[in-house]
């Protein structure tokens, strides 16, 4: 049955749709199923001619290098970090987005995050360079002031900032979206029944935001872990992240096999991370699927 000429619902019509995401998707697919395969092959050591037969030595290699552990260790925690930042600056700033009545404020804000996607990230990296460099804008405040000049670059501390600023928007923006679908006629109830603000946020906007919350993090958390521009502009190769590392394996020894290797398996790690993050989203949805309003 068809309605003014459409196809009804669950014609087989509509997915003809669907084609083209799946294109795309099994184009990616079809690209990481050859990567998968270069890393169980072998480099010529001094060429670039890549042999066989397939094994696993690469991923022996990989795994039993203390380095790469470190390394990869140390990208999950400052990933963690970094989400964790960006939820403390980033809530408070969704929050007002989501419930000031001042459209200009909210534009204003919302420009602010979005301008930050129209400049590149080279762009920003090295704005960032001269904003915290031993001569840059804060140094030079800092000595203006009488006090003494801060170390911010080439160091952890200059990658926090940079890929904070990064990925700001991407939290920001994701979490703006579930505030919007939490109704501030939930929080006016509960202070009419004697709540405070702070206690009709707590228990009533920021229980039905949760899930929005993780997805956020989930998004902001996956794309720190691929971070590769900051911390090797930022950080002066002090400060390696999983990304660079593998970068280092494909430029300084031209290892493809081993750097596929690499990849793959921080790939997996990453997944599992993103995996048990969503899990946590779902199993807070059925867990508390109307907390704000037994509030």
């Amino acid at each position: 049955m068809t309605i003014a000429g459409y196809p009804a619902r669950g014609s087989s019509d509509g997915r003809w749709l669907a084609l083209p995401a799946l294109a795309v998707l099994g184009l990616f697919f079809t690209a990481f199923a050859v990567f998968a395969i270069v890393s169980l092959l072998h480099n010529v050591s001094g060429t670039a001619s890549i042999v066989g037969p397939p094994s696993l030595d690469n991923y022996r290699a990989v795994v039993g290098l203390k380095l790469n552990r470190d390394i990869t260790l140390d990208t999950l925690w400052l990933a963690l970090q970094l989400t964790g930042l960006c939820i403390l600056i980033g809530y408070p700033l969704a929050y007002l987005m989501a419930r000031t009545p001042s459209r200009t404020l909210r534009n204003l804000i919302l420009f602010a995050l979005i301008v930050t996607f129209l400049s590149g990230g080279v762009t920003r990296a090295y704005a960032w360079l001269i904003i915290l460099g031993n001569t840059g804008l804060v140094n030079t405040l800092l000595k203006t002031a009488g006090l003494t000049p801060l170390p911010l670059v080439h160091n952890r501390t200059g990658v926090i900032i940079s890929l904070v600023h990064f990925l700001l928007p991407f939290f920001t923006l994701t979490l703006f979206g579930g505030l919007k679908t939490v109704p501030a006629s939930l929080e006016e109830a509960a202070r009419n029944l004697g709540a405070t603000r702070l206690r009709s946020f707590v228990a009533v906007t920021l229980p039905l935001s949760v899930p929005a919350l993780i997805a956020a993090s989930t998004l902001t958390y996956a794309v720190a872990l691929s971070s590769f521009l900051f911390p090797d502009l930022l950080g002066g190769g002090r400060n390696p992240m999983a990304a660079n590392l593998i970068y280092q394996k494909i430029l300084d020894a031209f290892d493809i096999p081993a750097a596929a290797a690499m990849a793959v398996l921080f790939l997996l790690i990453a997944l599992a991370c993103v995996g048990v993050l969503g899990q946590l989203e779902r199993l807070v949805q059925r867990r508390f699927p109307t907390t704000g309003r037994r509030a």
